[in-house]
């Protein structure tokens, strides 16, 4: 498929109505939420359990140390089974800034911990083991200095970890780096450290990161290779020993400060990439967009170049991106349907070889400024949509969405 064709995709994706949906929805508030905690900062949906980020939560009397809530469905609905804080918990950790969660593990990112030196950073796991979550590991890097970042994007599969530690000097300074651990007799061992090749400085390699099966994908939204802060995405592969690089992946309309990479999802052959700060021709600055890509016979191939239909400038689209199986969902931080900067979710469905749009989905009780879609996940047909600046439980307290997308 040619570039020009997915222009042709892209904007026909213009001419179509939106359809606005409120879906079947649950508003998750924690019961200690308090003004500023940033309660749905991140987020993360497995099954029936789902994880929310507090990232400047009180721990105690700890200030800003960070929190995470655990939620579980049942037949009430959506209900907190837990709360969990890092042990030892210390002021300004935030705890909880970044998670992922898969069969009863969650992890917790900490960037701003001190363990290897100041915001070295550090990830927490958390097991659950009946119906109790404890506490297993604290996971810091084998080479880890201060400012590092790890733990500022996680992934996690059954038998894989993936930390990325976008702000390592590895070798350049703030060039980035990957951590991967695998699973071993219960518990997570380090395995290999990934950098890019051709790395630089500045370029926040691991500012995220996506893993499926055998293949991983790295961020690294400011390097300069199309242009300066286009951003670019690197595929590696696991031959059943060790990680090898297969693809540097890059938009083929990259512009300046496009930061493609700085979200990225994967399932399969297929990625799904952020370029939120792309400026779209016809909508505008910042307007945002997202791109897939399609591995065949090794080779990674943009096919589409996707775009919100009512999108305007500084929408961000794309601010959140989430993949499963036949389903994208695309979310538009700053989009005005409910006010200012009150946040949107675009969904779209693959048909026929090709992604096209299907709805918009929004808040019941969207208001100015809450920034729905700061962060999203999806599992099966539930899609959970973090929303930190919600007032509901003071200024900034925060909330998350959880959303039945049907069939």
């Amino acid at each position: 498929m040619t570039f020009n064709f997915s222009l042709k995709i892209l904007f026909c994706f213009a001419l179509i109505a939106t359809s606005q949906s409120y879906a079947k929805q649950q508003k998750l508030l924690p019961d200690d939420g308090k003004t500023g905690d940033q309660f749905g900062f991140s987020v993360a949906i497995d099954g029936t359990t789902a994880l929310v980020g507090a990232h400047k939560a009180d721990a105690k009397s700890t200030q800003d140390a960070g929190a995470a809530y655990v939620y579980s469905l049942n037949a009430g609905g959506w209900q907190q089974q837990a709360k969990l804080v890092a042990k030892p918990a210390y002021a300004n950790d935030t705890f909880g800034g970044n998670v992922a969660l898969r069969n009863d593990i969650a992890m917790l990112g900490v960037i701003k911990r001190d363990d290897k030196g100041e915001d070295a950073g550090a990830v927490f796991v958390f097991e659950k083991e009946v119906n109790s979550w404890s506490q297993k590991q604290i996971l810091t890097a084998n080479d880890g200095k201060s400012g590092d970042a790890f733990g500022q994007s996680i992934a996690l599969t059954e038998r894989f970890l993936v930390i990325g530690a976008p702000h390592s000097d590895a070798p350049e300074h703030d060039s980035g780096a990957v951590y991967v651990y695998i699973r071993d007799k219960g518990a997570w061992r380090f395995h290999t450290k990934l950098t890019a090749k051709d790395g630089a400085d500045g370029d926040l390699f691991g500012i995220s990161v996506a893993i499926d099966g055998d293949t991983i994908l790295v961020g690294a939204d400011l390097h300069d290779e199309k242009a300066e802060q286009a951003g670019a995405v690197y595929a590696y592969v696991f031959d059943g020993k060790n990680w090898h690089h297969q693809a540097k992946l890059t938009a083929t309309d990259g512009e300046k400060v496009d930061i493609f990479g700085v979200r990225v999802a994967l399932l399969g052959d297929t990625a799904l990439i952020s370029a939120r700060r792309d400026d779209v021709e016809g909508i505008g600055t910042d307007a945002g967009s997202a791109y897939i890509f399609e591995r065949v016979k090794g080779k990674w191939i943009q096919t589409q170049k996707l775009v919100a239909p009512d999108g305007k400038a500084d929408d961000r689209f794309a601010r959140g991106v989430a993949l499963n199986k036949e389903t994208a969902l695309i979310s538009a931080m700053h989009h005005d349907v409910n006010g200012s900067n009150a946040g949107a979710l675009y969904v779209f469905k693959k048909e026929r070889g090709l992604w096209r749009y299907r709805s918009k989905i929004v808040a019941s009780d969207g208001v100015s400024e809450d920034r729905f879609g700061w962060n999203i996940a999806l599992t099966r047909n539930t899609a959970i949509v973090a929303v930190p600046h919600r007032d509901d439980n003071g200024d900034a307290s925060g909330a998350a969405y959880v959303f039945d997308l049907g069939e």
